[in-house]
């Protein structure tokens, strides 16, 4: 009776300390009871608009910024026959484990590019013996500012959708790509979503590219993610596969 009573505290405590998906969901659910209290308590403000400053602003967003911005991505699409990449769709699939805490994630994404600009689209979950977490992450709009042969760095944002506990996110994302040998090319993310980040992650990979046709490539590669989920860190080995279509 002692021993059964001794492995059974023993396994017990196993799951509590590996439950952590099961104690990010008790956070995320207590972060968005709060929001919602501080939402009902703020009182709203209304007040007389400068029109004069808004038409301002405008006209300077539409003849500068907007004009900068059409000015790059003509530069950039003049270019798309040799750096072919410019104009094309992506579609990587992730994964990993870390066995030390028994969790494992799985990641899809597609994202189509235009030049300067690119949108990304994926689904990201963690799971552990209490459960996943599930998140959907629309990068709305992403700016490729340096959009070189062997260099892009992009810089985008967008929101990101907690599946689970039915909240949504403004998330902030950038990239870092370098092109080695031609065939390798190790990059790096973060990405940072919410009031005070309820979710940080950061990755950093090295892509190999051995196979490729005129229009098409695929690619493996293999790295390091970690993510941080309201105060809660997992770390994990990753290895992935990417079809690119140009």
């Amino acid at each position: 009776m002692k021993r059964i009573f001794t492995t059974s505290f023993f396994l017990l405590s196993i799951f509590c300390a590996l439950s952590q998906v099961r104690e990010v969901k008790s956070r995320a659910a207590s972060y968005k009871s709060s929001n919602s209290s501080s939402s009902e308590s703020s009182s709203s403000y209304s007040g007389d608009v400068d029109w004069f400053l808004v038409e301002l602003f405008a006209d300077l967003f539409t003849e500068v910024i907007f004009g900068s911005f059409s000015a790059a991505q003509y530069g950039q699409l003049q270019n798309a026959d040799v750096e072919d990449w410019r104009v094309s769709a992506e579609f990587k699939a992730f994964g990993g484990v870390n066995f030390g805490n028994v969790t494992y994630f799985d990641r899809q994404m597609i994202r189509g590019n235009w030049g300067l600009f690119s949108t990304q689209l994926r689904r990201m979950n963690v799971n552990d013996v209490s459960g996943g977490f599930t998140t959907i992450d629309w990068q709305i709009l992403q700016l490729n500012l340096i959009n070189l042969k062997n260099v892009r760095w992009v810089l985008g944002a967008g929101i990101s959708h907690e599946t689970d506990m039915d909240q949504t996110h403004f998330e902030f994302a950038t990239e870092l790509y370098v092109s080695v040998l031609d065939r390798f090319m190790p990059y790096l993310t973060y990405r940072a979503s919410g009031d005070k980040y309820p979710r940080e992650e950061f990755s950093g990979m090295l892509e190999y590219r051995p196979f490729r046709a005129k229009n098409t490539e695929i690619a493996f590669n293999g790295g390091y993610l970690y993510q941080r989920l309201y105060g809660i860190d997992f770390h994990f080995p990753s290895v992935g596969v990417v079809l690119y279509l140009k």
